[in-house]
């Protein structure tokens, strides 16, 4: 029993830091059909960049608070002078945008690898926990306090980001602007901007995520490709601009890989692709998507 809950809060956990990743693209990708795949990129921004705020102020706090800032607003200046041109011009095929970002997650990889490995000699980093959440926490059995942080911080997130886009006018504007920008346009909103707004949010996200994950595993130049595939599964499983899908189908990753690593080892390394083409095949807009319509 013990061992089955140890494995069951690791893949809550899990489940956690794949949610915080994926609920960025799943608000890019669901809600303004923008195929990010530079998204890992942010990632590795969001944890690089808490690193070297970590290392000038010694305060993991400080780093959780401006380690994200850089990825958030690196986001916000890709989609506005970038991207959005681009959509303008009529290149909104997903393998114009997939190309474009799949390229820029290679480039920030070169990038850092040439200023911390080539230029500065580190390779594998990690932001060290604060004095409360580096120890262990007996709640039956023995368990790392920040594990629970990452879950709790899941949890928070998934709210706000449901609450934000579902609940507030901020919301009702991005939905409407996606469905009509014209329309939006015309009422006097800046959809330019707030689409901005919108892809900064996500970036911010994977950022908030990058460093989370900096503290809690460890930060090296490959951690952006790592995890984008299992968060692209996240996307699918739940379906596209689908908050509650994202988090339900980041439980279902998240579990799967923790339980299929502790109990069916030799599943593990294809578990997750055995459940995402059972999706494809039978319910291919996700378990909270919209069928496509039909004339």
């Amino acid at each position: 029993m013990t061992f089955f809950l140890f494995n069951l809060l690791n893949g809550l956990q899990l489940s956690m830091l794949i949610f915080l990743m994926a609920v960025g693209l799943t608000v890019i990708f669901g809600l303004m059909d923008i195929l990010n795949l530079a998204h890992g990129a942010f990632y590795m921004v969001g944890a690089y960049f808490g690193y070297v705020v970590f290392q000038t102020t010694d305060s993991f706090w400080i780093s959780l608070a401006i380690g994200p800032l850089l990825a958030m607003s690196l986001g916000f200046l890709l989609q506005y002078f970038v991207l959005q041109p681009l959509i303008d011009r009529g290149r909104t095929a997903h393998l114009d945008m997939a190309l474009l970002t799949f390229g820029l997650l290679f480039f920030t990889i070169g990038l850092f690898d040439l200023i911390f490995f080539e230029t500065l000699g580190l390779t594998f980093m990690s932001i060290d926990k604060p004095a409360g959440l580096g120890s262990y926490i007996d709640i039956g059995i023995l368990y790392p306090t920040y594990r629970l942080f990452v879950i709790a911080l899941g949890l928070v997130v998934a709210l706000a980001v449901w609450l934000l886009l579902d609940r507030t006018v901020i919301g009702a504007v991005v939905r409407a602007g996606v469905d009509d920008r014209e329309m939006v346009r015309a009422m006097g909103v800046n959809i330019y901007v707030v689409f901005a707004c919108v892809f900064a949010l996500g970036c911010w996200l994977a950022g908030l995520a990058g460093v989370v994950a900096g503290a809690g595993l460890s930060i090296d130049i490959n951690m952006g490709v790592q995890i984008l595939i299992p968060t692209l599964v996240v996307v699918v499983l739940g379906g596209l601009g689908s908050v509650k899908g994202c988090f339900f189908g980041a439980l279902i990753v998240g579990m799967t890989e923790t339980l299929s690593q502790a109990y069916v080892p030799a599943l593990a390394l294809f578990a997750t692709y055995i459940l995402l083409a059972a999706m494809l095949i039978f319910r291919p807009q996700g378990f909270f998507g919209r069928a496509p319509k039909t004339v």
